[in-house]
């Protein structure tokens, strides 16, 4: 199982708010095969059975963001592939729930 989580940011749009874009960089992945992702504060998680489809959904997000007229597209991509057992991004968070007193 591989999860990534990608943080993409605007730079040089006419406003401080990157929510629009963020937005239209999310629904252009909503249909690239075998990808979950869910949406936090700070970035968006992706989960995928491979790296392709993972690379596949990040480039799509940066692409979106140039066609909307954005010069520049700043990114942080962190990538996590497990081989040695199939874990999803609600295991791994129920995982560290457990562990809250």
């Amino acid at each position: 199982m591989v999860m990534a989580e990608i943080s993409i940011t605007p730079i040089g749009t006419s406003n401080t708010s990157v929510s629009f874009y963020v937005a239209r960089a999310v629904e252009s992945i909503k249909d690239v095969p075998d990808i979950k992702y869910q949406l936090n504060a700070m970035g968006t998680v992706i989960e995928s059975g491979d790296i392709d489809s993972i690379l596949a959904a990040s480039k799509k997000m940066i692409e979106t963001l140039h066609n909307l007229g954005v010069d520049r597209v700043g990114v942080i991509l962190k990538i996590d592939s497990r081989t040695d057992k199939h874990t999803t991004m609600t295991q791994k968070v129920e995982s560290v729930h457990r562990h809250l007193r």
